[in-house]
């Protein structure tokens, strides 16, 4: 994105620290060094790359962030393995990130409005953290679990309304299944 979250992350590591930030959407990494200029972060750097494969060296970092970004990604258990790879030993993850406590009905799931707010792509809750697990990560805990469903209402377009509740979908109680979670995780510090 624009690097609000890199920009939040820097102030935390203080200027010894370092920071980086990837996207995927050249306009956005412009963006985001146009700011990380403006904002005089000198310890923020911004890559070119994709979540699945991190522009990353291996075991390079202490900690990796990301705010409701890996629900956009179909191989969302790549993502992981991906942090489990650049991640120090002892280090850490803290994803907030959008998952579903029921299966979305068809007309939901194949919705493009649905996909770009971000509830298409969600996982099943207990998938989401068996891929977590899958990937190595050991004291994995949920440290936030919320309702997302009034703000997915809200992003409902009539059109969309219109042809669920013309398949016999009840949109409130599917949004009620959407909820924003976070999640913390560490690497082993020792294989």
């Amino acid at each position: 994105g624009a690097g609000f979250d890199a920009f939040l992350a820097a102030h935390e590591v203080g200027a010894e620290g370092r920071v980086i930030g990837v996207d995927m959407t050249p306009d956005m990494l412009e963006r985001a060094r146009r700011n990380a200029a403006a904002g005089g972060h000198a310890n923020v750097e911004f890559r070119d790359g994709r979540i699945e494969a991190l522009p990353v060296a291996d075991a390079s970092v202490d900690a990796v962030i990301s705010n409701c970004v890996i629900n956009l990604v179909p191989d969302k258990a790549a993502v992981y393995r991906e942090i489990a790879r650049v991640l120090r030993p002892g280090g850490r993850f803290v994803i907030s990130d959008i998952v579903l406590d029921a299966p979305l009905p068809p007309v939901v799931a194949e919705s493009v409005a649905a996909l770009t707010g971000c509830v298409a792509g969600a996982a099943l809750r207990g998938e989401y953290l068996r891929m977590v697990s899958a990937a190595g990560f050991t004291g994995v805990e949920t440290l936030k679990d919320s309702g997302f469903g009034e703000m997915v209402e809200g992003f409902v377009p009539e059109d969309m309304r219109r042809e669920a509740e013309a398949a016999g979908v009840d949109v409130r109680a599917v949004a009620q299944t959407v909820r924003s979670i976070t999640v913390r995780g560490y690497k082993p510090a020792t294989a």
